[in-house]
């Protein structure tokens, strides 16, 4: 078995301690690679090896009595497990496609990633939380840590939008699976919000631009301090509530929707973004 070591595309969960997991066992030592650049995972690919199996870089990186089973969408296997130091966790997911794995690592707030492909599939090992020392073990086999970083969106504004009055505000609840998703009257925004961010998807075309020419960003993340950043890859949740022209309350967030899109605030930092289908504004 072949496993090619590159690094992660530009975008849009985690290991048992055992080789089964990934279907993995095989792992030749030795293997071909090319990781990525040191500092980011957008980086271009530099001529490498990668050595070892998944077991010894499982080994390397987990406390032996930690191992969960992987929750993460989009993979044919994977689990988490905690790290030496206990604190955190270290996930190793193979998933489906490369656009499977953009989407996921892409909506996280911070990531450090080592990947490889096995299979003709991507293997992730990555921590959601952004401690690159829970991976340092990885580079004795050659591995390079990246920065898993979307292209940030401008600085918020100055000016903070003017409280909402509690009078008259629908409180949204949770859906079975703990968050919110709405989307505008005509559906050309949906949204998903949770505690500490939103994240909103359209298929217009007027979005911020890749910088390679390939087109708009269809996704954008907004976080609770009205720090943001665009994404590719889709959402993939479940049916929205369609918002009418009024305030809803939503997982800590006051929702002001209107024609022309959908205002967030985040009711502790007062931060947020305004969406719509021709642009977003982080404040």
């Amino acid at each position: 078995m072949e496993i090619t070591h590159r690094p992660v595309a530009a975008p849009f969960a985690p290991v048992r301690c055992a080789a089964a997991a990934l279907l993995l066992a095989a792992a030749a030592t030795a293997c071909s690679s090319a990781p990525a650049t040191e500092g980011s995972a957008n980086s271009a690919a530099t001529p490498g090896t990668v050595t070892g199996s998944l077991e010894q870089w499982q080994s390397a990186v987990c406390r032996g009595d930690s191992a969960t089973a992987s929750d993460t969408r989009h993979t044919v296997a994977g689990s988490t497990c905690v790290p030496h130091d206990g604190d955190g966790v270290v996930n190793f997911d193979h998933f489906e496609s490369e656009p499977s794995m953009q989407s996921t690592l892409s909506w996280q707030p911070s990531t450090y990633v080592a990947h490889a492909v096995v299979d003709d599939r991507p293997l992730a090992i990555w921590t959601p939380s952004g401690e690159a020392e829970d991976l340092e073990p990885l580079k004795e086999f050659g591995f390079t840590l990246a920065a898993y970083e979307s292209p940030a969106l401008a600085q918020p504004a100055g000016d903070l939008p003017a409280a909402v009055s509690s009078a008259d505000v629908v409180t949204i609840p949770p859906n079975e699976y703990g968050y919110v998703v709405v989307q505008t009257a005509g559906g050309e925004t949906q949204c998903l919000v949770d505690t500490g961010y939103v994240g909103c998807e359209t298929d217009g075309m007027n979005w911020a631009q890749h910088v390679d020419g390939s087109g708009p960003y269809h996704g954008v993340r907004i976080n609770a301090d009205g720090t943001g950043s665009w994404v590719d890859g889709n959402l993939g949740v479940p049916e929205a509530v369609t918002l009418g022209d009024r305030t809803y309350r939503a997982m800590g967030w006051t929702i002001v929707s209107s024609p022309s899109g959908m205002r967030f605030t985040n009711d502790k930092t007062g931060h947020g973004g305004i969406v719509s289908v021709q642009k977003v504004q982080t404040f």
